[in-house]
């Protein structure tokens, strides 16, 4: 449990970093800011979280010892290591399982720095997508399978300056793959991050049916009633 919880935590606090800021931790009254620097919000629900994920594997190495060294119903020592470490382990996982609860329901997304940072990787992030769809599509030239095809066009567009690769990926692109065979509009599509979501989708209907009281209530069309 406090190994999931340490994840979330991780999480939050590299997506809230002022270069990704792509979340951020609730806010409350005093907590958080710097004296030195009152711009900065030190992302304190998430270290708290992570501390106590980060001890809770030693506490539990001593409950292993603990019980690889019983004799008897009432073992010398093994017995009496025992509950120092279970009830600090205790504690820790009801404080962090407080303080993800905090974070969960007051943590701020933000889709417009998602979407930044997505732009600012380019069109090679989607490569694998393209690949996927486009190579299938084509014949085999110069020896070269339409993988092989496209992973030229990558590698070449790897070669240029990071704000020249949009534009060198397209470029590339189409002299390697006719309008006939990928319209620009469906390039512009495979393109697109958001159409490129794997499973998220199943994966979030799935978790939102296991926990229904979680979920926002709609109107007959389905719209959110607030």
């Amino acid at each position: 449990m406090l190994d999931a919880c340490g994840k979330i935590a991780a999480d939050v606090a590299f997506l809230s970093r002022p270069e990704v800021a792509e979340v951020a931790e609730p806010r409350a009254a005093g907590r958080g800011v710097s004296s030195a620097m009152p711009q900065k919000q030190n992302p304190v629900l998430s270290v708290l979280i992570r501390s106590a994920a980060l001890q809770a594997p030693q506490l539990a190495a001593q409950l292993h010892a603990a019980a690889a060294n019983f004799n008897d119903e009432r073992p010398d020592g093994a017995w009496h290591t025992e509950w120092p470490a279970l009830r600090q382990l205790l504690a820790l996982a009801l404080g962090a399982a407080g303080h993800l609860r905090e974070l969960a329901e007051g943590l701020r997304v933000f889709p417009e720095g998602m979407r930044r940072n997505l732009d600012l990787s380019g069109p090679l992030l989607l490569a694998e997508g393209v690949t996927a769809a486009v190579a299938p599509l084509l014949s085999e030239q110069d020896g070269r399978t339409g993988k092989q095809q496209l992973q030229q066009v990558v590698d070449r567009t790897l070669d240029a300056p990071p704000s020249e690769q949009a534009a060198t990926y397209r470029k590339l692109f189409r002299g390697a793959v006719p309008a006939a065979v990928v319209p620009d509009s469906r390039l512009e599509e495979l393109l697109d991050p958001a159409g490129y979501l794997g499973q998220a989708a199943e994966i979030s209907r799935r978790i939102l049916a296991a926990y229904p009281e979680f979920v926002t209530p709609t109107d007959a069309n389905g719209a959110f009633r607030g």
